[in-house]
């Protein structure tokens, strides 16, 4: 499967997106496809919010660096 990364503005960005991905494909392999899942991921002191979504061939982590629109927050309510 191809991995991206989205919304990585900092080198930290790139390693906490990789974690995430690495514990996605370990819980769920290449199933729950089309579910975003949010994993917090510490790093450096840091604790970073990462979005996994499963698609057809890729695995996206999208990092989530500033606000939610309304519709990402409450999916997760």
């Amino acid at each position: 499967m191809i991995e991206r990364i989205y919304g990585d503005t900092e080198p930290a960005h790139i390693v906490v997106a990789h974690k995430a991905m690495e514990a996605h494909k370990a819980k769920y392999g290449e199933g729950n496809k089309f579910h975003p899942r949010i994993y917090s991921v510490a790093y450096r002191g840091r604790f970073y919010q990462i979005e996994v979504v499963t698609r057809r061939q890729t695995i996206a982590a999208t990092v989530i660096t500033g606000v939610r629109t309304l519709t990402k927050v409450l999916e997760v309510a």
